[in-house]
């Protein structure tokens, strides 16, 4: 069941899904602080602390961005669950203990859904529905509209910020991304089919300068998707989900990773447990999609093997990026993975 989500009080009735909105909220309650608050923030730059040969990304340590699927269509359910397990808002002479997440719903026409803003105490935890969608203040109450997201798929993407005693959003230093602050992991249960396939969010971590969300360089364009054998596996789930930099909503856009709307087009090459490559016919997608392994597969095509379904030049334009979710399932047997990257020899 959904464990808080909101949207914001004080405002104008929000524009129907799909129509683009930019709303700023303010809400009332304290934050633990250490020392004293202040007006101004220090700012403070720090690399992402992720994977060494990946700094931009991580799915083991907090980071300052997470992005994850949803998928709120008939026959679908989707919970996700976001903690705070480090974010604290830096001020002159301590710390409040807290932030204010800024989660940014896109459909899987690129369409930008609602904003939300979500106060995240220190070692706070949020689980949300999106079929239940609004503001959270500090005192973990709903405020404001709810949005129903149903009939909707699409991506979240969720950016922590620094905060002032009361949880506004933007405080009074402006928006002022925080780095290595927050965790998450999203669920989606296909209700028709009886699977659900877990796993945890896309953590990224900030530029250098600390001024946006970065996403990956250094990698092969190519991504890997590992599946079982496409012609007996029960049920796949495949997503994908298309990124640019400096692509959200509203005031914080520059800040945020949001939709790659261009087209992605991508030739694929299947390979069996004997390593043998079988091309299959090309693909195009925007800004997410929504698929299975097996509908990659031509009905005349005979498999009987697991393997590995290659992309070709999906990552290839400086500051995109594409993430590959699988989920797939036999009888009991089931789990998530992410599509997987090579290193280039730059790294």
């Amino acid at each position: 069941m959904p464990d808080r989500q909101r949207i914001r009080s004080g405002e104008a009735p929000r524009p129907g899904c799909g129509e683009k909105e930019s709303v700023v909220m303010r809400r009332t309650g304290k934050i633990g602080v250490v020392a004293v608050a202040v007006t101004m923030f220090v700012l403070l730059s720090r690399p992402a602390d992720a994977l060494v040969d990946d700094p931009t990304t991580s799915f083991t340590a907090p980071a300052a961005s997470l992005v994850m699927p949803f998928d709120a269509t008939e026959g679908w359910v989707t919970f996700m669950i976001v903690s705070n397990i480090a974010g604290v808002t830096p001020i002159a002479g301590g710390e409040i203990l807290g932030v204010t997440t800024h989660w940014s719903y896109w459909s899987d026409s690129c369409d930008h859904l609602v904003d939300v803003w979500v106060c995240m105490t220190l070692n706070d935890t949020i689980v949300v529905d999106p079929t239940n969608v609004s503001d959270v203040d500090v005192g973990n109450e709903q405020v404001g509209r709810r949005s129903n997201l149903s009939g909707f798929r699409g991506t979240v993407v969720v950016t922590a910020y620094g905060t002032d005693e009361s949880c506004n959003e933007g405080s009074v230093g402006g928006y002022v991304p925080i780095d290595n602050a927050i965790v998450g992991a999203a669920t989606r249960a296909s209700t028709t089919a009886g699977y659900s396939f877990g796993s945890d969010a896309v953590g990224l971590g900030l530029d250098p300068s600390g001024s946006y969300v970065e996403l990956p360089t250094g990698v092969d364009p190519t991504i890997d998707i590992m599946t079982l054998n496409p012609g007996t596996v029960e049920n796949s789930s495949l997503v994908l989900m298309s990124l640019s930099e400096s692509a959200g909503n509203g005031p914080v856009a520059s800040i945020e990773v949001g939709p790659n709307d261009g087209p992605k087009n991508s030739s694929l090459t299947f390979f069996d447990t004997f390593e043998n490559p079988t091309s299959l016919p090309d693909v195009s997608f925007g800004c997410s999609a929504f698929t299975s392994i097996p509908e990659f597969f031509p009905e005349s095509m005979g498999v009987d093997s697991s393997g590995i379904v290659r992309m070709l030049d999906v990552n290839d334009s400086p500051g995109d990026f594409v993430f590959a979710l699988h989920g797939q399932a036999v009888g009991s047997f089931g789990g998530s993975t992410y599509g997987k990257y090579r290193l280039t020899a730059s790294q």
